[in-house]
């Protein structure tokens, strides 16, 4: 458990102790065309933090709580600038939930269909898994990156910005 991820009042806004850190002088920092980050993770605490710290930084934001959402969302735009997908997960939530257990096949293969339908899109797989259970694993990830997933959405920034940029200097394909 996270005990530090910041809280997002009901109306979409961060809290005031995110918004307080989030105007200490950290500024928008992808000012050309608006890149699309999708975000996709079943911990609504986490996402929606990590939405409104992306969302000042000027990005914009599609988010779901699972694979199916996403795939349908998906569709809506031509091609995102950079996928971050938790690695464990359910396919489905809602009434279809109980079809599907929550388990890191889930997130193994949702990343790696992205992976393959967006080529020259960083999909990058965030997780809770133990430092064992993540080696065990990523070897099935691999070319997908996977980081732990940190205590603070404003944690995630820097990896964010790292991809985006390397993206517009063709760093990564």
């Amino acid at each position: 458990m996270r005990g530090s991820v910041e809280p997002i009042s009901g109306h979409g806004r961060a809290s005031p102790r995110l918004r307080q850190t989030l105007n200490l002088g950290l500024q928008p920092s992808c000012k050309d065309a608006m890149k699309t980050v999708v975000l996709i993770d079943n911990d609504e605490e986490f996402r929606e933090s990590l939405r409104s710290v992306l969302e000042h930084h000027g990005l914009e934001v599609l988010d779901s709580s699972c694979p199916q959402s996403a795939f349908q969302e998906l569709q809506a735009i031509d091609k995102p600038d950079l996928i971050l997908c938790e690695l464990h997960m359910p396919f489905a939530v809602g009434d279809d939930a109980g079809d599907y257990k929550v388990s890191y096949e889930v997130g193994l293969k949702t990343l790696q269909e992205l992976a393959w339908v967006y080529p020259g899109t960083p999909v990058v797989a965030l997780t809770e898994l133990n430092q064992l259970d993540l080696a065990r694993i990523k070897k099935y990830l691999d070319p997908i990156p996977a980081y732990h997933k940190p205590e603070s959405a404003l944690e995630v920034i820097p990896l964010v910005e790292g991809y985006l940029h390397s993206r517009e200097w063709g760093g990564v394909q």
